[in-house]
């Protein structure tokens, strides 16, 4: 423990390992540097003590200027005479500072990040790979020229601007471009070797996430080929790397590794093979080579290593940034859940789920009262409330709309489930300091991998939670009590699929009934039918419950109107100033280009206004203010004739005639069945009768089966007569007379 404190101690010290590195790796540095010699002196190919020098003040700071002082006179000052060696310590340390300053003053803070960083990228490129090598360079160069530094063993030539000079000034940029990063690391491991770990984990995180162990030997073993085939050739001139075409033959194993190892890797394997490339020199480049070449191949070598770092950088960065996309995609901003993509990724990813399904009906009202925070903040809270119920590893999801589901791991999901929906009823949320308790609905059930129809199973455990709000408890989506449930939403979204199918492939089935007109002027209501699997016909009010849920309103009505026009005008000729009803719904009623659509249509088939009408429900929705009176008295301005259907079927229908205006009324078919009977069905149709002549109304009568019925309406004034007694519907085909036999018998009946 001790001899721990003490380590950390002496790396941290001034005197520790900030003063005592740089006297060990200085030689270190010195014997790895490679140098060529020219006709007129030695140039670098790689110096390594300008890269170490930079990497300690990375490390240390300001810290290691002392170490760098001492590193630098045991170097030079057995090596040259005194003023010689001042000279070249000076100078050393005022570009180091110079250039150290500067990129602190602009990066402030951000120094220290990781080499990676594209952000401090430039910063680090400008001060430590450009200026802190010019600026040597330059010195070294003056001092020269002045005399001052003696030609002898020197680096540097009388001419300031040679290509000596060139080579040198591109070895250096070259060498802090690339060998600083493998310094720095080196330096940091010595220091504390747990960032060995720590390396290793980074190359992992920036690497492509489908990389695996594979793909790295089989890079490895290609860059050791092209290794061996570029320094095998003993004699340089039958080697291509005497050529433009050499070191460029790394160009694509290196990019390689730029997109998909990132940067650390790319920056450390080209590190480490430019230097086993460099110290095997001879291999590859000779001595008496032009110098011109060698500055071409060195400033390529320079471009290309800065290329790759930035493609290494900007790929790490991008897959850094799709991650964090990815990250933010399974999560809900708005209530700070884990959201349905999440949910799904959670369930692939382990062997058996409980999902537990929560349903808030009562949210719905109260976001209309208060407002859509209350929503926010009662999921919010609600959530944070069963957090404690929670193993690791599993999470409250937020799904759009009402509703939460919870996902359990455990087997023994049971008794947890019902602690769980105890505990739910003990939830309030305080909002303005008033106690809002709302009705839960809870279900659940148990799926394992793969969850293929997660979306319909979240419906039916939706279904399953309103039965639980009447049970009072939880409900489980798996036991054989709730196969009629299930049973039941199954049927309607297969219903759902058969009519979104039927509209695609004009699938339904229109029927045509007679309305005898007591003055001859007949038209024939239209309704519409849907074949089911069997070959019967899907029930009314089974078809319009599915439609209603899923706001199919508009879709099918213009499908029937349309269907409708075209059929008129197909049979003009044969059936001149044929007249037609048709059904609206309610909801239709209430688009606003209701109007504008039923003209379009109609002016499409080249069929007249009057021969339509559209015959609505009543409704409270038919006011002097809405838009389902606007669309009426829009309708009946184009031409076309609107009824009220069924009228008389709620008791306070006579009240609605005040504020709405139609054409003509249809009693109710109970009515007229029991009128015979009943006086008091007789009085309401009467009533009724009475009425819509006030009104200037036309008055319809559906159900009709006797002609003892039929002679008590005429004599009220009914002005359109319709039921078994004048014919049963049939299909609207069979209204052209192209089937003869099926035609005359769908139009027996009494004509008036």
């Amino acid at each position: 423990m001790n001899l721990s404190l003490w380590l950390n101690r002496f790396s941290r010290s001034n005197w520790g390992l900030a003063l005592l590195l740089p006297l060990l790796l200085m030689p270190v540095a010195m014997l790895l540097s490679v140098r060529l010699w020219m006709s007129d002196g030695y140039f670098y190919l790689i110096y390594f003590p300008l890269a170490l020098m930079v990497a300690m003040l990375l490390v240390f700071d300001w810290r290691a200027v002392p170490g760098i002082i001492l590193s630098l006179s045991s170097s030079y000052f057995f090596r040259y005479d005194m003023m010689q060696a001042i000279i070249i310590v000076g100078i050393f340390l005022l570009t180091l500072l110079c250039g150290w300053t500067g990129y602190r003053l602009q990066t402030l803070r951000r120094w220290r990040v990781d080499y990676g960083n594209l952000e401090v990228m430039p910063a680090r490129l400008f001060w430590l790979v450009f200026f802190v090598p010019t600026l040597l360079t330059s010195l070294m160069q003056l001092m020269t020229s002045l005399g001052l530094l003696p030609l002898y063993q020197s680096v540097f030539s009388r001419e300031p601007f040679s290509l000596h000079t060139l080579l040198n000034l591109q070895s250096l940029q070259l060498t802090c471009l690339t060998m600083i990063q493998i310094c720095y690391l080196f330096i940091r491991s010595l220091r504390n070797p747990r960032f060995i770990y720590l390396c290793y984990l980074r190359i992992r995180s920036q690497s492509s996430p489908n990389v695996r162990l594979m793909e790295y030997l089989l890079w490895w073993g290609v860059i050791v080929f092209f290794l061996v085939a570029l320094t095998r050739v003993s004699e340089p001139q039958h080697n291509l790397l005497n050529t433009d075409y050499g070191l460029p033959l790394l160009l694509p194993l290196m990019l390689w590794a730029a997109v998909r190892f990132g940067y650390l890797f790319t920056s450390l394997s080209w590190g480490i093979l430019l230097i086993v490339l460099y110290q095997l020199h001879d291999r590859f480049i000779n001595i008496s080579v032009d110098p011109r070449y060698l500055s071409v191949l060195s400033a390529n070598l320079l471009v290309f290593s800065l290329s790759i770092l930035f493609i290494s950088v900007i790929s790490s960065r991008q897959r850094r940034t799709i991650a964090r996309v990815r990250a933010a995609a399974l999560n809900d901003s708005v209530m700070n859940l884990p959201n349905l993509r999440a949910l799904n990724k959670a369930l692939s990813s382990h062997p058996c789920s409980t999902l537990c399904f929560i349903s808030i009906p009562d949210l719905d009202r109260l976001t209309r009262t208060y407002g859509l925070r209350v929503r926010i903040q009662y999921k919010r809270g609600l959530a944070n409330y069963l957090k404690p119920e929670l193993l690791p590893g599993e999470e409250v999801y937020q799904l759009p709309g009402f509703d939460l589901v919870m996902r359990l791991t455990d087997r023994e999901h049971t008794a947890r489930i019902e602690n769980i929906a105890a505990r739910l009823k003990d939830y309030h949320l305080s909002w303005n300091g008033l106690p809002i308790h709302t009705q839960l609905g809870v279900s659940y059930c148990s799926v394992r991998p793969p969850v293929l129809h997660l979306y319909e199973l979240l419906g039916e455990m939706g279904r399953m939670a309103e039965v639980s709000l009447t049970s009072g408890m939880a409900e489980n989506l798996q036991q054989n009590i709730n196969l009629p449930v299930q049973h039941q939403i199954t049927k309607k979204i297969a219903l759902l699929d058969e009519i979104q199918l039927a509209l695609r492939m004009n699938g339904f089935l229109l029927m045509a009934q007679k309305n005898c007109g007591i003055r001859g002027d007949d038209y024939y209501e239209i309704t519409l039918r849907m074949p089911d699997r069997n070959g019967g016909l899907v029930q009314p009010a089974e078809l319009f419950m599915v439609i209603n849920e899923f706001g199919l309103h508009w879709a099918i009505n213009r499908w029937v109107i349309a269907t409708t026009l075209a059929f008129i005008d197909r049979h003009r000729e044969t059936m001149p100033g044929l007249r037609v009803s048709v059904n609206l719904y309610t909801a239709s009623l209430c688009r606003p280009k209701l109007a504008g659509e039923v003209k379009a249509l109609l002016a499409q088939f080249d069929v007249e206004a009057w021969q339509l009408i559209l015959v609505v429900a009543e409704s409270p929705i038919l006011t002097d203010y809405s838009w389902g009176n606007r669309s009426i008295a829009q309708l009946r301005q184009q031409g076309s004739r609107v009824a009220i259907n069924n009228f008389g079927s709620g008791y306070s229908s006579f009240a609605s005639l005040k504020d709405v205006q139609v054409d003509m009324l249809t009693i109710d078919g109970n009515f007229v069945c029991n009128m015979a009977n009943n006086s008091l069905d007789n009085q309401i149709i009467e009533s009724i009768c009475a009425l819509a002549r006030l009104r200037n109304m036309q008055v319809v009568a559906k159900c009709v089966a006797t002609e003892e019925v039929a002679g008590v309406l005429r004599k009220l004034g009914v002005d359109y007569l319709q039921g078994p007694l004048f014919g049963q519907p049939f299909s609207l085909e069979d209204l052209s007379g192209e089937n003869p036999d099926k035609s005359e018998k769908n139009h027996q009946g009494i004509s008036l």
